[in-house]
């Protein structure tokens, strides 16, 4: 079996290659093994934790869950929620100024980071992402604050912000997934056949390190250590179908034309846009800008889909404006937004 799946993968890995060469070393290096590098090992909980958790970290049975999160500082509430294939540590270049001021909880979401996976992939999707979230707020007895998300993670954080419209005081989406868009290629590759079959069981960490280049406008300011990240959070043991289940629900959204309920949106709402974003295009901010009734726009040239993790002390100091003044000093399109655009060149 294991023989047959290497030679299937072998021309993958190809054509994965030739599009992006440079992603082979950083793949290597971040892989604690040989067996790892090929994508066949899982990476232990120990390893992993050794790593990741700190003196910030706690964690909290939620739905079958044992959600790992991160809470800092003191004041008003602040969460944050990654996109997929990433954890907490995404929000690290926030985090240390922001808690100084706030109290700032980052989770690694339900199917990813240390929080993992349901045993079963069939009881991983949108609305149990949600109903966890929502939970897990209540566990905490928070009865109002501010929400962040990233990619789906700002997909998640508008879903609860429109089904729980008067606890969230305010609003920030970066590069949020959610309306009906053309998907990288990758997204078809990943969900094709015998490709997703055979992800159940290797992932070569070079699929990981591919996309995170392509993620990023600018790759030179990939550091080694998220790339570690992203390459040992792949190699948890239960995530490799879960990714693919991811895959599969992007795909599944990307193609939904059925209304989305973020007219029910009543907090202030900041788009924050990576203007070089391959996998959630910023023209799409257009729909968010008709369709959540306060909403501002920020877009960032030359930067990709994570912008908060690309460029943290910019996008952090556009956060902190729209914390201390709300929407007055963005944009209400994307055409004025992209008028008003710095040169970061």
């Amino acid at each position: 079996m294991r023989l047959t799946l290497r030679l299937i993968w072998v021309p993958a890995l190809l054509v994965l290659a030739l599009s992006g060469c440079s992603s082979i070393g950083s793949a290597m290096k971040a892989s604690p093994s040989l067996a790892n590098a090929t994508g066949f090992a899982d990476i232990p909980m120990p390893y992993l934790e050794e790593r990741y958790v700190n003196e910030n970290s706690h964690f909290m049975e939620v739905n079958g869950y044992r959600i790992h999160y991160q809470d800092q500082g003191s004041g008003e509430t602040i969460i944050l929620l990654h996109g997929i294939y990433s954890s907490l540590q995404t929000w690290d270049g926030w985090t240390a100024k922001l808690s100084k001021r706030y109290r700032v909880i980052t989770l690694d979401m339900p199917g990813f980071g240390l929080t993992g996976a349901p045993e079963n992939p069939d009881d991983f999707d949108e609305d149990s992402m949600v109903n966890t979230f929502a939970k897990f707020v209540e566990r905490l007895d928070l009865e109002n604050f501010t929400l962040a998300g990233n990619s789906y993670g700002g997909f998640i954080a508008a879903r609860y912000a429109a089904q729980y419209a008067n606890r969230v005081d305010r609003l920030a989406l970066l590069d949020p997934f959610g309306y009906p868009q053309d998907t990288s290629w990758l997204v078809g590759f990943g969900t094709s056949f015998p490709i997703a079959y055979l992800a159940q069981w290797v992932q070569p960490p070079l699929v990981i390190t591919m996309s995170l280049r392509m993620a990023y406008g600018d790759p030179r300011r990939m550091t080694d250590a998220n790339i570690s990240r992203y390459v040992h959070m792949s190699q948890r043991e239960g995530a490799k179908p879960i990714y693919v289940k991811t895959l599969e629900m992007v795909d599944e959204r990307a193609e939904n034309e059925s209304p989305l309920p973020f007219y029910r949106i009543k907090a202030p709402t900041l788009l924050m846009w990576g203007d070089d974003d391959p996998w959630v295009p910023a023209s799409l901010a257009e729909r968010w800008l008709n369709d959540v009734p306060q909403a501002k726009l920020v877009t960032y040239s030359g930067v990709g889909h994570i912008p908060m993790e690309e460029i943290p002390a910019e996008t952090l100091k556009d956060f902190e404006t729209f914390l201390s003044q709300g929407l007055t000093p963005f944009s209400d399109s994307l055409a004025a937004a992209r008028e008003n655009e710095p040169d970061r060149s």
